[in-house]
């Protein structure tokens, strides 16, 4: 029967191509409302399932460690679409999801006109193409080609599309909030690192944003060094006390599993450094963001809390600042680390079956920083993974189309279709 299934989706390429361009021609802009959930749930309905819709941040969530604060809220009318499949089964369950929501329409450039979708040189072109409206199409398609070649699903599903440029927080974290989860689950999502379908993220780090402001003052007069402090250096010397922290705990914390056995399981980026004087100006103000990622047994309060310790004693000791001088916040984005272990059950059905279409012998067992891997984990009982294909994600304003390899949208409905289909026959 699989073998039959598998060739039906080979031989209508050009019906899931036109699907998903169909898809990516619904504007579903980055904290916009969109049409594009109608797509979902009327595919969803024709598949039986039960369609349920929500907006907004579920109460609960604001008091979670993992609230992502939004900077802007959401279109009033933006939601979230989840389908239930209730089986009379007692097998385990299973959750499949994704998110709707693209980068804003500029995003990558000034486009005449950002929506249009097309395919050429074996690519999927278009906004979204990638991120992550191929995510959403496959998990569709996957499901279409099932159910058209049996009469039932033969375990209970709830399938999410979601809203999830920005943490989860009004996305995924509200819908397991609102009881939507299941004892496995997948996020589709393409491999931003290139592997395409030989990664596997099991492993999401920590992620901590932090914003650091310095305040300095002028001197007796415009030049006096002496009695003034300028922001600017000030600022350096934080520098230098966050680089030894990051080598004191990157040799502290390694990873002692998976694909990056060894390596410093602690990771600290020093990212924009701001101030606000310029030639011969003694800085009053100077700012800088930087971002932690970290694993267990860190935790997002542990990390928070020995940033400060740290900084706290190097004023103390080198007597350079006064401590009122440094004011340290926590930026929007902020995650837990999470893991499903490389070994499990699960992990190894899924391999098997992306071996299987792909031929695939050798897998990266990612750390992905912040994943929504982890939201399940944590939040919702659920071993969860994340797969994807293969695609092109390029850099803010490079004027450059994201895209998805044709090949591997095709694959990944296959893969996905197998795994549903051999999911009813394995005992975890």
């Amino acid at each position: 029967m699989i073998q039959t299934i598998l060739k039906d989706i080979d031989n209508s390429k050009e019906e899931v191509i036109a699907g998903l361009e169909q898809l990516i021609a619904l504007p579903s802009s980055d904290l916009q409302a969109t049409n594009a959930q109608t797509f979902v749930e009327d595919m969803l309905k024709s598949l039986d399932f039960d369609v349920h819709t929500f907006k907004g941040i579920h109460e609960n969530v604001y008091s979670l460690s993992d609230y992502c604060p939004l900077e802007q809220p959401f279109h009033e009318d933006a939601y979230n679409v989840v389908g239930t499949y209730k089986s009379n089964s007692n097998h385990p369950s299973l959750l499949l999801f994704a998110h709707i929501d693209t980068e804003a329409e500029d995003y990558f450039g000034a486009f005449e006109k950002p929506y249009a979708s097309y395919h050429e040189d074996g690519k999927i072109y278009g906004l979204g193409s990638s991120d992550d409206k191929g995510g959403i199409a496959m998990m569709l398609y996957a499901l279409h080609f099932l159910k058209k070649h049996i009469k039932e699903f033969p375990y209970d599903l709830t399938i999410m599309s979601i809203l999830g440029k920005h943490g989860g927080a009004a996305g995924t974290l509200s819908a397991l909030m609102h009881g939507y989860s299941a004892d496995y689950g997948i996020y589709l999502h393409p491999a931003e690192t290139g592997h395409g379908f030989a990664e596997i993220k099991n492993i999401s780090l920590g992620v901590l944003d932090l914003d650091l402001e310095v305040t300095g003052k002028c001197g007796k007069k415009h030049d006096d060094l002496d009695t003034g402090c300028n922001a600017n250096v000030l600022l350096a010397h934080i520098i230098t006390w966050l680089e030894e922290y990051n080598q004191m705990m990157r040799s502290k914390y390694v990873f002692d599993f998976g694909s990056f056995k060894k390596e410093p399981s602690f990771i600290l980026n020093i990212g924009t450094i701001e101030s606000n004087n310029g030639y011969g100006g003694i800085a009053q103000k100077a700012s800088l963001k930087l971002r932690i990622r970290f694993y267990k047994p860190l935790t997002l309060e542990d990390v928070y809390c020995d940033v400060l310790r740290f900084l706290s004693l190097k004023i103390k000791e080198t007597g350079l600042m006064e401590q009122s001088q440094l004011d340290v916040k926590q930026g929007n984005f902020r995650a837990n680390p999470a893991i499903v272990e490389t070994d499990h059950p699960f992990v190894q059905f899924v391999r098997k079956n992306i071996k299987e279409i792909t031929g695939i012998e050798e897998f990266i067992h990612q750390y992905h920083g912040g994943s929504d891997i982890r939201l399940p984990i944590l939040y919702g009982n659920c071993a969860c993974i994340g797969i994807g294909p293969s695609c092109d994600l390029p850099n803010k304003n490079s004027q450059q189309q994201e895209w998805i390899s044709v090949d591997d949208y095709i694959t990944g409905i296959k893969i996905l279709t197998k795994v549903l289909y051999e999911f009813n026959k394995t005992s975890f």
